[in-house]
């Protein structure tokens, strides 16, 4: 197989043509067609690129000793030596050899043909028929077969059905396959699952050493991350419980009034509710946060010490009174602004120690700073759920939140009163104390005082979704 300049030159110049013409002509079904025409092009190159990978591999054996291509050129591996020749990652090469592998027909010392592994993969691929994903995603699924089964007509035949799968299309429409990769993906695990029933056990056991969650690293940003690995199991159970804490139509258990979209008519949802600008990733977070902290409450909890696990954050009086500065969290080397402070005083398992303009201790931490259970009860009888309008998170998914907050001279420290509490989602928590909507206690009831911007007077809107006593009318 040879490249010619010639050829990589034509194809420069085409990419530049189409990146430098004027975008306008280039819109709706023309993208389209310009994407599935690209794609096609990219097959092509890929296949090249997994050809020459094979190859490489193949020229840098270890038997060939001295005489290997790598060696020759001072590498110590053909992997090595492709992401430098071609300027990719060690990954990128990696992947390329190992499905290169996979494919490789070549020619025996007696001059006979071998064929590949998985030759119907081999000829779609070179054919610019399949891509890269879908030929490793075949490759790999039925590799996992062969140690248990070995080469058998059933799995050539699985192949065949695989390649046919992966380039069938919808009547005659030619750009519509009816296998997407993904969709590929799990006709290949239902294939597999069925050429090898017996091995779904040792390739659990193999799933199950691999799972893990690594302990959060606190990059230079102040960020922590992590990786995660979750095997089928664990991944549904996960997956359940987050869908129970992102779904707007989950039932309270407690046996409040429900609180979905359905069971409230279109006068009980106002049109003034704040957005929720969250991305997916920010809402799956809020989720399992919620998650934690409803374990972490639950009396079945591990115990520290006879105690349930508690967040300790050190801050300053004069930060707290003045509502600016930071707090300490201890475990964590990055501060936490004071309104995150104030929310954690509401409604968590929290020990605040306040500090001295010297550094000296003045308290720690206040007696009944957390609503009791009988207090909660009530909360959810008036409040119904979270307060803020439009949000339907029911009562036994919020947390109670001080109005007036639990520091400072108009409430009494120490106090924590139901004329002085409001059932707050996690997230509309996390955001009422830092956003333009407000919340104050008149009659007993708390009311949302909406931004300038959306009303200049700021007139205070009864909230909660409270059927009982006597209507508020605007």
């Amino acid at each position: 197989m040879e490249l010619q300049d010639a050829t990589i030159g034509d194809i420069a110049e085409r990419l530049h043509e189409l990146l430098s013409s004027d975008r306008t002509h280039a819109g709706g079904d023309e993208l389209l067609r310009r994407a599935h025409d690209w794609e096609a092009a990219g097959r092509a190159t890929d296949a090249a690129r997994i050809w020459v990978a094979a190859e490489i591999e193949n020229e840098s054996r270890r038997e060939l000793d001295t005489s290997g291509l790598a060696y020759r050129h001072g590498f110590a591996s053909a992997k090595k030596l492709i992401a430098t020749t071609a300027n990719v990652s060690e990954r990128t090469a990696g992947s390329r050899m190992a499905l290169g592998r996979q494919l490789r027909s070549s020619l025996s010392i007696t001059g006979l043909p071998v064929s590949s592994n998985f030759p119907a993969v081999e000829s779609a691929l070179h054919d610019g028929r399949i891509g890269v994903d879908a030929a490793a995603i075949i490759c790999r699924t039925l590799s996992e077969v062969l140690p248990r089964t070995r080469w058998s007509e059933a799995v050539d035949e699985a192949e065949r059905h695989l390649v046919h799968a992966a380039t069938a299309t919808i009547g005659d429409a030619e750009t519509v396959l009816r296998y997407t990769v993904d969709e590929l993906g799990r006709l290949a695990t239902r294939i597999r699952e069925h050429l090898d029933p017996d091995g779904a056990e040792p390739r659990d056991a193999v799933k199950q050493a691999l799972r893990g969650f690594s302990h959060p690293k606190v990059g230079a940003d102040g960020m922590a991350r992590g990786k995660y690995a979750l095997p089928p199991l664990q991944l549904g159970v996960f997956l359940t419980a987050v869908d129970s804490i992102l779904s707007p139509r989950t039932a309270d258990p407690e046996g409040s009034s429900p609180t979905s979209d359905e069971s409230r008519s279109d006068e009980d949802t106002p049109g003034y509710a704040p957005p929720d600008l969250r991305t997916s990733e920010q809402k799956l977070l809020d989720a399992v946060m919620t998650l934690i902290e409803m374990a972490a409450a639950s009396p079945t909890a591990s115990r520290l010490n006879g105690a349930a696990p508690t967040v300790n954050v050190h801050v300053s009086l004069n930060d707290l009174a003045a509502g600016r500065g930071v707090g300490w969290i201890d475990g964590s080397s990055e501060p936490v602004p004071v309104s995150t402070v104030n929310m954690l005083q509401c409604d968590a398992d929290t020990i605040v120690t306040l500090f001295g303009s010297d550094g000296q201790v003045l308290n720690h931490s206040k007696t009944q700073r957390l609503a009791t259970r009988a207090q909660r009860r009530a909360l959810a009888a008036r409040d119904g759920g979270c307060v803020i309008p439009g949000c339907t998170v029911p009562p036994s998914r919020c947390q109670a939140h001080h109005v007036i907050p639990w520091v400072s001279v108009t409430f009494a420290a120490g106090r924590t009163d139901i004329d002085n509490l409001a059932l707050l989602c996690p997230f509309h928590h996390a955001t009422i104390h830092t956003s333009a909507w407000t919340l104050e206690m008149i009659r007993g009831k708390p009311h949302v005082r909406p931004p300038d911007w959306h009303d200049p007077k700021r007139t205070p809107i009864p909230a909660g979704q409270q059927r009982a006593g006597r209507p508020y009318f605007r």
